[in-house]
């Protein structure tokens, strides 16, 4: 797939990449809502990734995927600034532009060798790790999917978080709204001075909570802003103990 927000980009690329027999183009993206759409919905092996686009960067792209969903990466720069950090969260290559034949032979080469699962899995643990240590390591939105409709979902906005499963229901508004990504993951996305875990089927905003009932054993029904009561648990009743003493979650 090729994700870059100028048209005549894409086409250098799409042009390039037509010369290798064992390579089959699945789509074009002109923006990073619409390539987490399609990556979403294709799961294409490679991304060649604009960086630097409007709306959503290329670094948003991927925060924004699912472990499972992460594709080998190609970032493709105009700006030489970016090609350290496009190595710090490993992706296969980076392309500068223009983009030179030879160095884009060599980006097509490392993307062959990522043919078998497990290096394409410690791939994935990399640039989960470097994104979880980058200087903007929380998500600042989601992206949702229903059916054919696209919605962002702002992190600022939700109150509560449940899970469904392997998918997770985003609380906004009175409004739930289903995301693909299990508690565990989406945890590590969240912000622990905004967010607090007091259930491992919950997560809610700390400054939704209004009122605290203690039940027994360490377990409190948690009444949030929006009129709901959420079950705490003794296995994360430390949360909820810091944040009563200290003002934030650990």
């Amino acid at each position: 797939m090729i994700v870059d927000d100028e048209r005549l980009a894409r086409r250098g690329v799409l042009l390039r990449l037509r010369k290798f027999k064992d390579i089959e183009i699945v789509g074009e993206c002109a923006d990073g809502l619409s390539a987490v759409e399609k990556i979403l919905e294709l799961s294409p092996d490679v991304v060649f990734l604009d960086i630097q686009m409007p709306g959503m960067d290329g670094f948003e792209v991927l925060r924004a995927l699912p472990k499972e969903n992460l594709p080998g990466v190609i970032f493709l720069t105009a700006y030489e600034q970016h090609a350290l950090r496009a190595f710090e969260v490993h992706a296969l290559d980076y392309l500068l532009k223009p983009v030179d034949d030879e160095r884009f032979a060599a980006a097509v080469d490392r993307a062959r060798k990522l043919g078998d699962s497990a290096s394409k899995l410690r791939m994935t643990e990399r640039i989960l790790q470097m994104l979880g240590r980058d200087s903007e390591k929380y998500a600042s939105r989601f992206v949702v999917r229903t059916g054919s409709r696209i919605q962002i979902v702002l992190v600022e906005d939700i109150d509560w978080i449940a899970a469904a499963g392997d998918y997770t229901e985003l609380h906004v508004r009175g409004r739930s709204h289903l995301l693909r990504e299990t508690m565990n993951s989406l945890v590590q996305k969240l912000d622990p001075t905004e967010f607090l875990r007091i259930h491992r089927s919950r997560i809610v905003r700390t400054r939704c909570i209004v009122e605290l009932h203690a039940i027994d054993n360490r377990e409190y029904l948690v009444k949030l802003s929006d009129g709901s009561q959420q079950r705490s648990s003794r296995t994360y009743a430390q949360n909820l103990d810091r944040w009563l003493t200290q003002g934030k979650a650990q």
